[in-house]
């Protein structure tokens, strides 16, 4: 039989119980980092449907570039589509804490290749991570919030 030296019995459950608390942090730590790219995924796919939907939006842009008759309403169901991955604004968010109102979308005119000016509509949204243990990513650490937030930029085609 093998037998440790009676001076190192308990060295291994000492140094098990030093490391302990550093592998719960680091694998806490490691998993809401991929909840929070997961829930960054998430903000800008549903960023670019805003986004898609509105520079598809029929009488909601006019030709000078301008908000037409249509916006208000065409925004509406956008940011719902946004928040709520439908344009009614129903059902559960997509997100933690992610309403209709944490989007913003303005349109923009440009110049583009050959001298034309082309209506860019530009969807924003910011919503704060929302972590297993409160406001921190990393649980015992005071790291602070993180806020995830997504632009995408579409050029206006109408109808």
């Amino acid at each position: 039989m093998n037998k440790l030296p009676a001076r190192q019995a308990g060295a291994a459950m000492v140094e098990f119980a030093i490391l302990l608390p550093l592998m719960i942090v680091l694998v806490f730590g490691i998993t809401e980092m991929g909840r929070a790219i997961y829930q960054q995924n998430t903000l800008s796919k549903a960023v670019a449907s805003g986004a898609r939907y509105m520079s598809r939006s029929a009488q909601s842009v006019n030709a000078d570039c301008t908000q037409a008759g249509q916006w208000g309403a065409s925004i509406n169901n956008a940011a719902n589509l946004v928040a709520f991955g439908n344009q009614a604004g129903n059902g559960n968010a997509l997100l933690p804490d992610l309403n209709a109102g944490d989007v913003s979308f303005t349109l923009e005119q440009r110049m583009v290749t050959g001298g034309d000016n082309a209506c860019v509509i530009i969807a924003t949204a910011s919503v704060d991570f929302s972590a297993i243990f409160g406001d921190t990513i990393v649980p015992f650490l005071d790291l602070g919030p993180i806020t995830l937030s997504a632009t995408v930029e579409e050029r206006y085609h109408g109808e």
